[in-house]
């Protein structure tokens, strides 16, 4: 074998030593962040991707040492170092993350998610009729989910309460402009972040007072016949 051919093989090598390690990482970080948040690690913390992040950086501290100490136990001519301890951890933190709000905080607030479980409840045929009155009867009003946003979005800094209500702060005005851009970019549905309505006519003709029930199903009739 050539000097060249064995520097390709020990380059190699050392690539396919690097992946296992930060799919190694990446494991090791996965059952971590598992067992901590199944343990009720920041429990306090009521939304779930704000306690998911704290249990992750949590995990995060964990996760750096052991790879150093298995750096440690490997053989020096791997060429492997503290700071690829360091870069595993920055990418296994990086995609549990990304795992994590693709998957638990997906489910948890996906109304998708839940018209599927009404079919799954049932194990019949449903019309939309029928799922749409399931939807206002327990997703809306049983669940409180109208709710459970607007206390998350006050947490978050988006809304504050007022005498008359909520409205929205300043740094929820600069989210829905994020949130605008953002959709434009990838040519998301314009509705669901106000694009569709001009600046001057934002707030426009929206009750701040609470509806009966039968009050929404006449507004979501009334929205539907548009």
């Amino acid at each position: 074998m050539t000097v060249p051919d064995a520097e390709r093989v020990s380059m190699l090598l050392k690539i396919a030593v690097l992946l296992a390690f930060y799919a190694a990482a990446t494991l090791l970080g996965a059952c971590l962040f598992v067992i901590l948040l199944r343990s009720g690690a920041f429990a306090e913390i009521d939304v779930l991707f704000y306690r998911g992040v704290a249990v992750l950086v949590v995990s995060g501290f964990l996760l750096l040492p052991s790879l150093c100490a298995m750096v440690g136990r490997m053989p020096e001519r791997l060429g492997m170092t503290k700071r690829d301890a360091v870069g595993g951890t920055a990418v296994a933190l990086s995609l549990l993350l990304a795992i994590f709000i693709l998957g638990p905080v997906t489910f948890d607030r996906s109304i998708s998610i839940f018209i599927l479980s009404q079919f799954e409840l049932t194990d019949a045929p449903l019309s939309q009729q029928a799922l749409r009155n399931a939807f206002i009867r327990t997703y809306i009003d049983d669940w409180d989910q109208v709710g459970r946003r607007l206390r998350e979005q006050e947490t978050s800094g988006n809304l504050e309460r007022t005498p008359q209500g909520w409205q929205l702060t300043a740094r929820g005005r600069v989210l829905m402009e994020v949130a605008r851009a953002i959709s434009h970019l990838f040519r998301g549905d314009p509705r669901f972040v106000g694009a569709h309505i001009a600046p001057s006519n934002r707030g426009v003709g929206l009750s701040t007072q609470p509806m009966a029930k039968g009050e929404v199903d006449t507004g979501l009739r009334l929205l539907k016949q548009k």
